[in-house]
């Protein structure tokens, strides 16, 4: 599977309390848009809305072969057949007789229960109904211990706000064949130029470790100003500026990143067409040392799973 450099999710067309409604029409349509524009890969999962995106990126896409249809699903406490009956849910969600990728969400904190996961996969590929196996949130022990299964991707939370990655998952998968995949890219948003402080970033998307701690909260804050100004002395664009600086690192293969206009879909096309320049990128480096130092060894954005911080060294 060969990704484009920037791939679509559909968290944002899920209408829940973190991304707010977004009308069916709009979204289908700069589905449609980003598939004409070139744009091969279209992520989402069944717990994105209740359904709600899988179903929208069925009306959309369903019925087009000349494009990729990602999804993914927690395996924790899951046994066989409740798996299955979440993929085949997904098949029908999605209008599709086969999943191009699907993935595992999360890892389970028991080693048999995603060995399991991915043994099921490999029986639904056989099936017709997995055509590539992926995961997501997988470190280096997570890698290392599924050899058996060919992964077709690894989705790894990457900005210029979490950088976590860089320490050794993203240079292993690198190593191991790995495609990774950057979601998070704008950091939900807080990277589009729309905040010039944490503060005013929307509550319900509060929910990342940037915002648990005072001295996270403090970085976060420090290395936002800085990458603003460095914008402004740049001249280039928050977006372009944010989404050049994730795919200027040689273990990214593709970001992730979500558009809920088409307005926001050119800006992300045009951001990865662009080369950031090696001293721009070193300023970027250097602007979010400290907040880099303050986030740890953990690389969960969120840090509520902590059962998985052991499995992802």
């Amino acid at each position: 599977m060969i990704f484009s450099r920037l791939s679509l999710g559909t968290w944002t067309f899920a209408g829940d309390a973190i991304w707010s409604d977004s009308p069916e029409k709009a979204a289908i349509d700069v589905l449609r848009f980003g598939a004409e524009r070139g744009v091969r890969l279209f992520d989402t999962a069944p717990n994105y809305g209740n359904g709600r995106s899988e179903s929208i990126l069925g009306k959309a896409l369903g019925n087009r072969d000349d494009v990729y249809i990602a999804s993914k699903c927690k395996i924790e406490g899951l046994n066989r057949e409740e798996l299955t009956q979440i993929i085949e849910d997904s098949l029908r969600n999605l209008r599709r007789e086969a999943i191009d990728l699907m993935q595992i969400h999360w890892p389970s904190s028991r080693s048999e229960e995603t060995s399991a996961a991915l043994d099921l996969f490999e029986d639904l590929k056989r099936e017709g109904k997995i055509r590539e196996i992926g995961v997501c949130n997988f470190g280096v022990e997570d890698m290392d211990e599924n050899r058996k299964s060919p992964l077709a991707g690894n989705q790894l939370p990457y900005s210029l706000l979490w950088r976590v990655i860089e320490e050794n998952i993203g240079p292993h998968a690198r190593e191991r064949g790995i495609p990774v995949l950057a979601y998070s890219p704008l950091q939900q948003g807080l990277l589009s130029g729309l905040y010039a402080d944490p503060g005013e970033f929307p509550e319900g998307r509060k929910r990342t470790r940037h915002f648990k701690t005072p001295i996270m909260l403090e970085e976060t804050g420090n290395a936002l100003k800085s990458f603003l100004a460095i914008s402004q002395e740049s001249g280039i664009e928050p977006v372009t500026l944010a989404i050049s600086y994730v795919l200027s690192k040689d273990f990214i293969d593709s970001v992730l990143a979500g558009a809920r206009t088409a307005d926001q879909l050119n800006k992300l096309l045009a951001a990865v067409e662009y080369h950031l320049p090696d001293d721009v990128q070193k300023t970027l480096d250097k602007s979010t040392q400290e907040l880099f130092k303050a986030c740890g060894g953990n690389p969960d954005m969120y840090g509520e799973r902590v059962r998985y911080t052991s499995q992802w060294r």
